[in-house]
């Protein structure tokens, strides 16, 4: 049940990233003193026939690693690593009937009302025309995936485990990614430049864990499956999601789910989404004014104690326009109303009720 105030939650702070720690080694504690040398050679000479033995099997691996070899490689290549490995045989995807709908990404019409039941009959995406589409046959990875070669190509992958970009123009595109960490895809200013992640048509389950689907700059999200998460987008800078689904976000006793939060927000569009939220926070937040060059448009949005949240102070280049708010979980699509806020965005308009077609006024 929503607290007897509305809530404000603009003080979330971004989980921790953080990194594996070291693995230590091994003493050879078991040598004497005047047989050192010896345990020496035979531990080299041991180690030298492992790696030859190994060698002639599969690689295990946690994952993959993609580093930056001479020219680029548009599939990722196993690296060595003390983990199960990546399996070489297709599985199916979790499909629907194949072409039984176009996927999202098309019109929406203008005219009818009530479509958050079934949103793709609107045009409106659902979990029917996003995420890995239909008869796509996935090869299994087993572990966690490190992109640091600036081209990769990621397709037709079942990664169960999280994705880390470091290099710039990365693709990741029918596929599903299973992480239970901090971040499904995690694309940070820290690690690299140039940004140019695009991320389609997959799907992200966080497994009903305090995670973010993806994060934070320089991503471009088409047709996205996201659930299971507590936020399903953790965005900073450079961002556009478009024509994805979130929906099913995990509040668990700590959480303050969001659809897409935004930390920081610059140049950020997020259009045509269907993000449903109901006994969370919000469909979209914006924590504070810290953000600038935000448009969000042609939404399809419900639930959350607001299910917009615009900046707290005046951003005039904040604009949203022409998107819908659903009373599928509410009669306000919000637990307190649609949104809050959005009297201090730039430009507000064209924004309707969906179950009437009616305009959303007041503040």
């Amino acid at each position: 049940m929503p607290a007897q105030h509305p809530p404000d939650p603009r003080r979330h702070a971004n989980p921790a990233r953080l990194r594996q720690p070291g693995r230590r080694r091994r003493a050879l504690g078991w040598l004497g003193r005047r047989g050192w040398l010896l345990g020496l050679l035979a531990v080299v000479l041991a180690g030298v026939a492992v790696l030859a033995v190994s060698g002639l099997g599969r690689p295990h691996a946690t994952g993959l690693t993609l580093t930056e070899p001479g020219g680029p490689t548009p599939e990722p290549v196993a690296s060595a690593s003390p983990s199960p490995s990546a399996s070489p045989s297709p599985s199916p995807s979790p499909s629907r009937s194949a072409g039984s709908t176009p996927r999202a990404g098309g019109p929406v019409d203008p005219h009818k009302p009530n479509c958050a039941p079934k949103p793709s009959g609107c045009g409106f995406p659902d979990a029917s025309n996003t995420g890995v589409p239909a008869g796509t046959k996935l090869t299994v990875v087993n572990g966690n995936m490190t992109v640091s070669q600036a081209g990769a190509v990621i397709d037709g992958k079942d990664i169960r485990g999280c994705v880390d970009i470091r290099a710039a123009n990365v693709t990741i595109r029918r596929s599903k990614i299973t992480c239970t960490s901090f971040y499904g895809v995690s694309s940070f200013t820290e690690r690299y430049k140039g940004g140019g992640l695009v991320i389609e048509d997959v799907e992200i389950d966080c497994r009903s864990t305090n995670g973010n689907g993806v994060g934070s700059y320089g991503v471009t999200g088409r047709r996205l499956n996201i659930h299971n998460c507590e936020n399903g987008f953790d965005v900073d800078s450079s961002v556009t999601v478009a024509d994805s689904y979130i929906h099913d976000l995990f509040e668990g006793s700590s959480g303050h789910s969001d659809g897409i939060q935004l930390a920081v927000g610059t140049h950020v569009t997020i259009s045509h989404n269907t993000i449903f939220n109901p006994g969370g926070t919000s469909a979209i937040i914006s924590n504070g004014s810290a953000v600038s060059d935000v448009t969000v448009t042609g939404n399809l949005l419900a639930g959350g104690a607001y299910s917009l949240y615009c900046p707290k102070g005046a951003v005039g280049s904040y604009r949203v326009i022409s998107n819908r708010f659903s009373t599928l979980f509410s009669a306000k699509s919000g637990a307190y109303g649609p949104w809050t806020d959005c009297g201090n965005a730039g430009q507000v308009s064209g924004n309707v009720w969906d179950n009437t077609l009616q305009p959303v006024g007041g503040d």
